[in-house]
């Protein structure tokens, strides 16, 4: 997808877009995608690809897919191409296919968030482009009371096995590297402050990529990019597992695996971990990019600097809030 100026049909330069828009208005769709059909209800996979390179061989380029899928009896294998192929070989009948509609695209549209700064930082970060970034452990020791978590990224994971249960205390964020935003335009801290100048990202992964190079250049090694909103819970996972293995090692032959304890632990929470937040924390409507690193340098404050700061945020005042 490529961002073009609808009139001119020209590639936009993000920097130079009029005040208050935003790349999306300048998405050109593409157009509609040429109709499938599907040939064959194969019992052999063997069988369907020779099919298929018949197909493939009077085209100037692969245009067949082998689709699996499962049907009462048995498994069965499809070969699955575009219309125009009934142009190319005369193997196929149209009447003889089926269309094929394959599963619709799903597009996750990142949302405008909100980073709310102390104001004598933000005329310098569209100068500089001169962005703070923080730890998890940073965060259970901020000034402000509305924000400050002192468990931040620490969980109880609960998993079942038949008449077992196991619970694992766990704590994330050693590894990872965070910028919190918000997704609400109003922010009032615990001295009853309301911010009346704020930072718009209107650029979610734009942002996110260009911080990843930054942190690369500054020696860290990225290992992961996520994104997402915070969930406010009780601080708790449960889930069923299969933990047969441990259990024996443990308790027939003493054994505590810390590799497969690991292995639990993340098939229990997953990356979900690291966006979960008390339930009394609610307010704050925190939506969390995180980089995930080989190791920290410390726990101190990450000062990264952004080419060209206004091609993925704009400053929010009074005068020109929406």
């Amino acid at each position: 997808m490529e961002i073009v100026d609808n009139k001119k049909n020209d590639m936009i330069d993000k920097e130079k877009l009029p005040e208050g828009i935003t790349p999306v208005e300048y998405i050109e769709y593409s157009s509609k995608q040429e109709t499938m059909f599907m040939f064959g209800q194969f019992e052999k996979f063997k069988d369907a690809q020779e099919f298929a390179n018949r197909i493939n061989s009077s085209c100037e380029k692969e245009a067949c897919q082998i689709n699996c899928y499962q049907t009462p009896d048995n498994v069965l294998f499809g070969v699955i191409f575009p219309e125009h192929i009934f142009e190319k070989t005369d193997y196929i009948k149209r009447e003889e296919c089926k269309t094929f509609n394959p599963p619709p695209e799903v597009i996750y549209n990142p949302p405008i968030l909100y980073r709310f700064i102390e104001e004598q930082y933000l005329d310098s970060f569209f100068e500089t482009g001169v962005l703070k970034l923080t730890t998890f452990e940073n965060c259970k020791k901020l000034e402000d009371a509305n924000r400050k978590d002192t468990k931040e990224g620490q969980s109880d994971l609960y998993g079942y096995y038949g008449k077992y249960k196991m619970q694992i205390g766990i704590g994330v964020g050693s590894d990872a590297i965070l910028l919190c935003t918000s997704l609400c335009s109003k922010y009032e801290n615990d001295k009853g402050r309301i911010f009346d100048k704020y930072i718009e990202i209107f650029d979610v992964q734009g942002l996110l990529f260009t911080i990843a190079e930054q942190l690369s250049m500054m020696g860290y090694k990225v290992l992961r990019l996520l994104y997402g909103p915070c969930f406010y819970t009780l601080k708790e996972f449960h889930k069923d597992i299969n933990f047969e293995k441990f259990r024996k090692k443990l308790d027939e032959e003493h054994t505590f695996d810390s590799d497969e304890m690991a292995r639990l632990a993340n098939d229990i929470s997953g990356p979900n971990i690291y966006f979960q937040k008390p339930y009394n924390k609610r307010f704050e409507n925190e939506f969390r990019l995180l980089w995930i690193v080989d190791s920290l340098k410390n726990n101190k404050d990450i000062f990264v600097t952004i080419p060209h700061p206004k091609a993925y945020c704009r400053l929010i005042t009074n005068a020109n809030r929406l």
